[in-house]
């Protein structure tokens, strides 16, 4: 049997607690050497309440010689700092998403991956959905037909609440909704279909990190151009999905990690296809999507091979987001909700 992956917990927040230290623990690859929060106490809470002891510091530079790989799982805009220092010292890093708070902080990290020849993985697990992957398969092969439009949606009451409320601060969370929320699809999207030729978002921020906003984009250099439609809410109650209308009919899929594809073809709209592979994975469906997160980046690492979603992918990402952000209307919440009234959903 090979050694184990030592692996480092860097946050101990609400998404390590409830996401990747269950995955570290289910890995049969995986050892949990350390966890690493400013805060210690909450670090030493979340071990004994998982009945495990590693080491418990307060700062990165303390575990670095221990590990082989980190989760970084901090504030968005402590992301570059941390990751770098890990990277220098030969640890390679699982970002969770975003990759960094901007494109600049994000190009930092990409660069001391490359010249420490370490591996950098961007924490966008619903790429780890087999859906996904299906989909992707699919709409490469043309199998529903000409592209017309998208529509992707998801909003809760309050959204994400982490523990520390970086996301309440624009400076550390990189932006609001479209940040916390959003960016999940728009790594999706770019999976899909590429970067757009042309992007705009309508927001309701008044300095501070916006709680809705519409998100409109064109793929023009394509055969047959087609447009597409995001929106997020922290104040509003979204169903999550996203709808795909081509030449064909309707393609429907879910939000949710076991969501799966329908098809209403307009020939037969009242009639329903649920598609899904005839292949079974063993991997798929047995483990959860940050479990497939975690042996993905570890096998890289431990490889040399490229992750499932890498720097360069969460570069793409932050470009997109501040392309979004630099070309975009502000409003106030009513204004929003009738300038929304202009974007076709």
């Amino acid at each position: 049997m090979s050694n184990p992956f030592r692996l480092a917990l860097i946050g101990a927040g609400m998404i390590t607690q409830q996401s990747h230290l269950p995955a570290a623990l289910a890995s049969p690859r995986a050892e949990v050497m350390a966890i690493v929060d400013p805060v210690v106490e909450r670090a030493s809470e979340l071990a004994k309440s998982y009945g495990i002891a590693p080491r418990i510091a307060s700062r990165v530079d303390d575990v670095l010689g221990e590990v082989d790989g980190a989760i970084i799982a901090t504030p968005n805009d402590s992301h570059s700092a941390i990751a770098v220092s890990c990277l220098e010292a030969g640890v390679s890093t699982l970002i969770e998403k975003p990759l960094a708070s901007t494109y600049q902080a994000g190009l930092d990290i990409v660069r001391a991956a490359m010249e420490a020849g370490k591996v950098v993985a961007v924490g966008y697990s619903t790429r780890f959905r087999p859906s996904i992957s299906l989909l992707k398969t699919l709409l490469d092969e043309n199998y529903f037909g000409t592209i017309r439009r998208f529509v992707h949606q998801f909003g809760t009451l309050g959204g994400w609440a982490p523990l520390s409320s970086y996301n309440l601060n624009r400076q550390t969370a990189g932006g609001g909704v479209l940040v916390v929320t959003g960016t999940h699809f728009l790594d999706r999207m770019l999976y899909f279909w590429g970067y757009p030729d042309d992007a705009f978002l309508i927001d309701d921020s008044a300095n501070g990190p916006e709680a809705n906003c519409t998100a409109t984009f064109k793929y023009a250099s394509v055969p047959f151009p087609f447009e597409g439609v995001a929106r997020y809410s922290k104040t509003i109650r979204l169903p999550g999905g996203m709808v795909i209308e081509t030449n064909k009919g309707y393609v429907i899929l879910g939000d949710s990690d076991d969501a799966e594809i329908i098809f209403r073809a307009h020939s037969n709209p009242g009639v329903e296809q649920v598609i899904r592979s005839s292949a079974q994975s063993t991997l798929h469906g047995s483990i959860s999507v940050f479990q497939q997160q975690l042996e993905d980046f570890i096998e890289a690492s431990c490889t040399g091979r490229a992750p499932k979603v890498d720097g360069r992918q969460g570069l793409d990402s932050l470009r997109l987001i501040e392309q979004l952000y630099s070309n975009r209307e502000v409003v106030n919440f009513d204004h929003y909700e009738r300038a929304k009234a202009r974007v076709q959903l």
